[in-house]
């Protein structure tokens, strides 16, 4: 890790050298290495493959929401993506937005419901205005193919006791957001990535899933947390059952962005969690329960 974070500092200091990058902290996501500086800024690093792609895509949703006037603060896109011989990896310099992430992300109060429901209403206020700019829905993932991946891909590296719950949850979520009204979604809004100032929303990070789509996609995230049954007063009752469909594919979400990135270990750590999840009946929510 002290590796990589030296490779990213010398990166960050070759191409944005008015910024103090001595003493910078370094946080691994799934997809991206993330590098802040004393002085405020922040690097993300694509990790896998078609890192310039990917990359682009995520610098141009920021891009997006900075030009709809968002309400809420978002990181703003300062330089790149651009190319780094050393680590091998595409660099976005962004600004590094307020607020910290909660301690307990489980918690899950009457304030913080208040706070999710004002923070998704001003997500869905801007919708107009970013319009048919974003991507698709699960760009992330694959898009449009999607269900091929996780049919042709994912479905033969399962278990075969839960490959036919796979194939059936991919369709039953397709079949029920084909009716959903459409509304900008961040697409991952859970409290990891969420930032706070007491029980007031600061700003929200990492928009890399964004697009218009089932507002159900905001809520299913949330589930995972917290349970349906604390999310239950975040949407209609449809809503919140599209939510828990979601919430079952997400594993499979995960697993063929990593397939997609060359990231075999994440691919096959996601792959479990679904094989998992389905052995516990916990597919729809953490504590059991389920859409019907």
């Amino acid at each position: 890790m002290e590796e990589i974070r030296d490779a990213l500092v010398d990166a960050a200091v070759a191409r944005w050298p008015e910024h103090d990058w001595s003493g910078a902290d370094m946080h691994r996501g799934a997809f991206h290495q993330v590098l802040t500086a004393p002085d405020g800024p922040t690097v993300r690093a694509i990790q896998g493959q078609r890192g310039r792609e990917r990359s682009r895509r995520e610098a141009s949703v920021l891009v997006t929401l900075d030009a709809g006037r968002l309400s809420l603060v978002v990181p703003r896109v300062i330089g790149g993506p651009i190319w780094s011989e050393v680590p091998r990896t595409w660099l976005t310099l962004m600004t590094t937005a307020p607020g910290a992430p909660t301690v307990d992300l489980q918690a899950c109060s009457s304030q913080r419901v208040v706070a999710y429901a004002e923070t998704l209403d001003s997500l869905r206020a801007a919708s107009l205005r970013v319009g048919d700019t974003l991507p698709p829905v699960r760009a992330w993932c694959g898009g449009q193919r999607w269900p091929g991946i996780v049919r042709r891909v994912l479905i033969p590296l399962l278990h075969e006791s839960v490959r036919a719950r796979a194939a059936e949850r991919v369709e039953s979520l397709i079949d029920a957001e084909r009716g959903a009204s459409l509304t900008l979604c961040h697409g991952d809004f859970g409290p990891h990535n969420i930032l706070w100032t007491n029980d007031r929303v600061d700003s929200v990070i990492d928009f890399d899933h964004a697009c218009i789509g089932d507002p159900a996609i905001d809520l299913a995230p949330l589930i995972s947390f917290h349970g349906a049954a604390n999310v239950a007063a975040l949407g209609p009752q449809d809503e919140v059952r599209r939510a828990m469909l979601h919430r079952a594919t997400l594993p499979l979400q995960v697993a063929s962005a990593a397939h997609l990135a060359g990231l075999r270990s994440l691919r096959d750590h996601a792959l479990g969690n679904f094989e998992r999840r389905a052995d516990e009946g916990t597919l729809f929510d953490p504590n059991g329960d389920r859409p019907d």
